[in-house]
């Protein structure tokens, strides 16, 4: 059984949060994978999924502290097709849209579309990073919250659980 410190594990998470918010492509260049990081304050674990033409692609389910991404393009995806990221929390009903929505997609483009998301089970927020999210994410507590390190004991000893049903 792995144990973490709660003010080192915090403060690398803070680290990888801040290094993915820095270094996050813009809208326009989203196009080679979808990713969504889960936040350390998160109280959920999640799977995310692109949605395209009706149809989920769904990440396998991760815990707080990790990030889960799609390689694009999925099935039938061609040049100039729309598309969704969303998010679910693994004890949640939802499939929460990330918000922007990503540019449509390009193969010309090898840049990915990179999202965090954090929150509650009933109430998952998913946005990409920019000047004015950052504000937002930066407010969030960096410490695991009760909720957050109960699903990611529960993933550890469960492992990763089937993806949502459509």
């Amino acid at each position: 059984m792995q144990i973490f410190r709660c003010s080192s594990f915090a403060a690398a998470a803070a680290a990888a949060a801040l290094a993915v918010t820095v270094l996050a492509p813009k809208p326009a260049e989203a196009q080679s994978a979808a990713c969504v990081n889960l936040l350390v304050g998160a109280g959920y674990a999640a799977w995310m999924g692109v949605e395209f033409a009706g149809t989920y692609h769904w990440s396998s389910s991760f815990p707080i502290g990790q990030h889960r991404c799609i390689k694009l393009p999925v099935k039938d995806m061609v040049d100039g097709n729309t598309y969704r990221v969303v998010v679910s929390a693994v004890l949640g009903s939802s499939k929460v849209p990330c918000t922007p929505e990503p540019s449509p997609y390009s193969s010309s483009n090898t840049s990915s579309v990179v999202y965090n998301a954090w929150g509650t089970t009933l109430n998952v927020h998913c946005e990409m990073p920019s000047a004015e999210t950052t504000a937002v994410v930066e407010g969030v507590d960096i410490t695991p919250s009760e909720a957050g390190l109960k699903a990611l004991e529960k993933h550890k000893t469960e492992g990763e659980l089937p993806p949502p049903t459509e």
